[in-house]
């Protein structure tokens, strides 16, 4: 299949043709045909790909999706390739894709060369052949382009083309005009000028063609009604071109004509005109200033490739349309240098000058706008300066008739500051910086993130010297994540260090490891974030900027609307306007529908000035109002991540709501992604005397199954301590019992047994002295676990669990205890009575679905058929177990099961399979960082390497294992069992709750 025998089209739906016949595409594998095609023969990156096809909302497998896309559209493309051979349609290249049209097989490429013939024609005198042209060009669309291909790089092109299809049509009824048939162009122009009526070069040539017609009373209705239009609109007047014509219509200026012969009609700017559709009225402009305003760019800009290319790409001075482009972002996100550096880029495209003003919006006074124009009409020699806004406008607008100019407006402060700056006519572009989104203006948009950490990295190498950079890397990624990768803070910090060449990078960076005292050291000279951050604060209203305080109580970057409004102590449709002014502000992004965005540093700014300005009491009421909500909204996912468990019954009534989740999964994944700021709301409950402790012990407790599912126990264990150590402090029997279970578990998870064993001791204790039974089957349970080297006694102590479970009515608890019982009663020899116990467990657990704890059955089913010497029905059953992991969606569990199905492969003799098992648990291991899991594994897969013979990597396998046992303190003469053993059983850290690896 060649390259040739394809036809591409975009001007309508995307479609790949193959003769007569259209090859069917998915909306992503268009998205991608789209951009491939969009960039003309030129190499498209994987990362260009992701983010034209989803954009910020890109999903966490977008690469795998878009690579799967890919070769789904080469095996469309080409079907008769041969495997294994290179593509030649869509081939790979430079790190990316790239996809060249044979010549006239591009419907976009052929439309764009017949407008350039038709320009052409019309500039030999040939308007009859322009149109002809014209009308071949236009013949070649078929409906709205790209109809129904999603992602913003289609959402960019399709605007892009169907202003190439205006342009093209206002052109061609120029020339309608000017070969006398007016009253023909009528009608398709008032359907035109109905579409698009503050476009002024149609509105003229309504104005015209209805005048020759011989109805001049509605040519003048034409300009009432697009002057009224644009007043409401935009608060500005017609420009000068239609203002003339207006004034000659209105006179019935002779020069008009009521035929071809004895008037030129006006005609669309074409590419490289620059000039308004009523040049030919007003003549040639005359030798006037040529401003040059703009500030020097920064010698040392970094960065920037993707945004400095799109503004270059939209600052187009051939553009037959008056171009207007707006970067947005935070203060210090670097906003003005890149429009200083874009503006220096393209001045050749503007000889006729260049306008610069700082319009001071981030301070208490911004610039009059009328004050600015009366300095940009004297830079551009307008003459006298009238008074009044809209008079000085309206001469703005006519001196820059004509002329090509590019106008930089830095620091806007809104829309109504712009509007009367922006020019008026085709060949001029504005350029606008503005902490706030200009959202009521017509103009492309960017909105700039903070650095990459290359971006940030390079930059702070020029200022410092790239030597020292990479003298220290670590230290130098360290202080530029302090820094938020905010480029205002990596040049504070490279402006001080390249002024202290005495200190390290290190040095630097430990003063800014106090998040208290960080913005106090991100100052140098006049430059200073928490003074750039100030100016946008001080323009909020007390109500809004006391909003903003306490969304810094939550943390993490992101907050959903359901958090904020908790708290606030507000209903969330109020809370979602005050989020979006504050995200007009600047002072936050939006990031999805539901959710937004704080800045590091703005978060720390924000708390510090709630330190300063809300009461401990008022602090600690909000902190309580998110304990709330996250309390309400994890148990809701314990609740169906644990069905038939009496826990949550137990937890405190909430205010909130939550956030409330359709599955299981779901609450996990939200578990997943908020579990930071859950474990800090924990912390800071703990820190603050004046909080009450008991709900956050019970936001701890109800992360129980989310520790065991996902392996979280090293990091729950620090704040189950500060909470339990809180609890006694604050004399709170409950959360004293619920934290010390939850460490008691977490530390039996991570290896330090004894540690566990005192703290399930002193929670045992203390609930039968309270008579507090919410815990108390677990923590039998735990206690069991725990005394696994005395079958008797855990066999006893599971016993009493599974009772206390029954007496409450917890289904799962009870299951937790009688899969956890199999264990002892395998070690007293008594397997027949264990393999009943589990069977008629898995009978009761199945109606729930897969969950973890049917997992935990089956693998414990799994490992009693293996110790009674059945083998081949274990392999079974761990297979269903595995089925049951995956399910669920538990990797750690996965790894369990992978580890002891390879076990079992190996006492069949199946070496190879069981490697490839024992491979997968010891690589997953290695990423959780679970050290007991690593050793397991590395010593069952020396046994497999052995049996394969492959025993100079067995022996390194064995030697890694005892390296670990030794550093855990476990006994290396346990070696050998270890692999034999799972998790919860005798001599081998494992599972809290149900022999399940997870962390506590």
């Amino acid at each position: 299949m060649h390259a040739t025998d394809l036809g591409y089209t975009l001007l309508g739906p995307v479609r790949v043709l193959r003769g007569d016949a259209s090859v069917p595409l998915s909306p992503q594998q268009q998205a991608v045909l789209a951009m491939l095609l969009g960039r003309r023969g030129r190499p498209v990156s994987t990362g260009e790909l992701v983010d034209g096809i989803w954009g910020a909302a890109a999903p966490r497998r977008a690469l795998s999706t878009l690579q799967t896309q890919i070769g789904e559209l080469r095996r469309k493309l080409e079907p008769d390739r041969p495997p294994r051979t290179p593509a030649r349609v869509l081939r790979s290249e430079h790190g990316g894709y790239l996809l060249k049209p044979a010549d006239g097989s591009f419907d976009v490429a052929l439309h764009e060369e017949l407008v350039a013939r038709a320009d052409r024609s019309a500039a030999d005198g040939d308007p009859r052949a322009a149109r002809r042209q014209l009308d071949e060009a236009l013949g070649l669309w078929h409906g709205q382009p790209l109809a129904g291909v999603p992602g913003p790089y289609a959402e960019g092109l399709r605007a892009t083309l169907a202003e190439s299809r205006l342009a093209a049509l206002e052109t061609r009824f120029g020339l309608d005009l000017a070969l006398g048939a007016h009253a023909e162009a009528v009608p398709g122009l008032s359907v035109l000028v109905a579409e698009h009526p503050l476009r002024e070069g149609l509105q003229a040539h309504l104005m015209l063609a209805l005048y020759r017609s011989g109805r001049q009373a509605e040519a003048l209705a034409v300009y009432a009604d697009v002057r009224r239009l644009l007043a409401d609109e935009l608060g500005v007047e017609p420009g000068p071109a239609l203002t003339e014509l207006h004034l000659r219509v209105l006179h019935a200026d002779p020069v008009l004509g009521h035929d071809a012969a004895r008037a030129p009609a006006p005609r669309a700017a074409g590419p490289g005109q620059g000039r308004n559709t009523g040049a030919w009225l007003t003549g040639e402009p005359g030798r006037l200033p040529v401003p040059a305003q703009l500030p020097a760019p920064p010698a040392d800009f970094t960065g920037r490739d993707e945004s400095s290319t799109r503004l270059l790409a939209a600052l187009d001075g051939d553009a037959p349309h008056v171009v207007l482009s707006a970067v947005s972002g935070i203060g210090g996100v670097g906003k003005t240098a890149l429009a200083l550096h874009t503006g220096h880029q393209v001045r050749g495209r503007y000889p006729d000058g260049q306008l610069h003003a700082d319009l001071l919006g981030a301070s208490a006074a911004p610039a009059e706008p009328s004050e600015v124009l009366a300095r940009f009409l004297r830079a551009l020699g307008a003459g006298p300066v009238p008074e009044g806004l809209e008079e000085r406008a309206a001469l703005y607008r006519s001196a820059l008739a004509g002329r090509r100019v590019l106008v930089v407006l830095d620091n806007a402060a809104d829309e109504r500051q712009v509007a009367p700056l922006l020019p008026s006519t085709p060949g001029c572009a504005a350029l606008v910086t503005s902490r706030t989104k200009l959202l009521s203006l017509p103009v492309r948009s960017i909105e700039l993130d903070v650095f990459t950490q290359a971006e940030a990295l390079e930059l702070l190498g020029r200022m410092i010297g790239q030597e020292r950079v990479e003298a220290e890397p670590d230290a130098a990624a360290e202080l530029i994540a302090a820094c938020g990768h905010l480029p205002l803070a990596v040049r504070i910090v490279g402006a001080r260090l390249a002024q202290r060449p005495g200190w390290t990078i290190a040095d630097l960076a430990g003063r800014l490891a106090d998040e208290r005292r960080r913005l106090d050291q991100l100052k140098v000279g006049d430059l200073a974030v928490e003074a750039s951050f100030q100016l946008s604060y001080d323009q909020l209203t007390p109500e809004l900027a006391r909003v903003f305080r306490l969304l810094a109580v939550p943390e993490g970057p992101l907050v959903s609307v359901e958090k904020a409004a908790a708290v606030l102590d507000r209903a969330e449709h109020e809370t979602l306007d005050m989020l979006e002014q504050l995200v007009d502000a600047g002072l936050l992004e939006s990031h999805g529908a539901r959710h937004y965005r704080c800045h590091d540093l703005l978060r720390l700014f924000a708390r510090a000035r709630s330190a300063q300005t809300e009461t401990p009491a008022e602090l600690d009421a909000a902190l309580g109002r998110l304990v709330d909500y996250s309390l309400a909204t994890v148990s809701g996912a314990y609740r169906l991540a644990r069905p038939g468990c009496a826990v949550p019954h137990a937890l405190a009534r909430t205010k909130a709501a939550g956030t409330p989740f359709s599955s299981a999964a779901a609450g996990q994944e939200w578990v997943r992604e908020e579990f930071d700021a859950v474990l800090s709301v924990l912390r800071r409950a703990a820190e603050r005397p004046g909080m009450p402790i008991g709900p956050a012990a019970d936001l701890l407790l109800a992360l129980d199954p989310f520790g065991e599912s996902d392996f979280l126990w090293p990091r729950l264990n620090g704040p189950a301590a500060a909470i339990a150590q809180a609890a006694v402090e604050r004399s709170d029997s409950p959360a004293q019992i619920r934290a010390r279970y939850m460490l008691a578990g977490g530390l039996w998870q991570v290896g330090r047994v004894e540690d566990g064993a005192a703290e399930v001791r002193t929670a045992l204790e203390l609930s039968r002295a309270t008579g507090d039974e919410a815990v108390l089957g677990q923590l039998l349970n735990v206690r069991a676990l725990l005394e696994y080297d005395d079958p008797a006694l855990a066999l006893a102590l599971l016993r009493e669990s599974t009772a206390v479970h029954i007496r409450r009515g917890n289904l799962w608890g009870e299951l937790e205890s009688l899969n956890n019982t199999a264990g002892p009663l395998r070690e007293l020899g008594r397997g027949d009575e264990a393999l009943a116990l589990l069977a008629d467990a898995l009978r009761r657990a199945e109606p729930l679905g897969w969950t973890v704890v049917r997992v935990y059955l089956q693998q414990g089913h799994a490992r009693t058929l293996g110790a009674l010497g059945r083998h081949e029905e274990a392999l079974e059953s761990y297979t269903e177990a595995l089925e049951g992991c995956r399910a669920i969606g538990s990797e750690f569990l996965e790894l369990m099961v992978e580890l002891r199905t390879g076990i079992t492969e190996c006492e069949l003799g199946g070496y190879a399979e069981a490697a490839a098992h024992l491979e997968r648990s010891l690589a997953g291991a290695r990423i959780l960082g679970h050290e007991p899991l690593q050793a397991m594994a590395l010593g069952a897969l020396g046994r497999a390497l052995t049996g394969l013979g492959r025993t100079e990597r067995a022996e390194a396998c064995a030697l890694a294992a005892r390296e670990i046992r030794v550093r855990l303190g476990l006994p290396v003469e346990q070696e050998t069992k270890a692999a034999e053993l799972a998790p919860g059983e005798p001599g081998e850290p494992g599972v809290f709750g149900e022999a399940v690896p997870e962390e506590r």
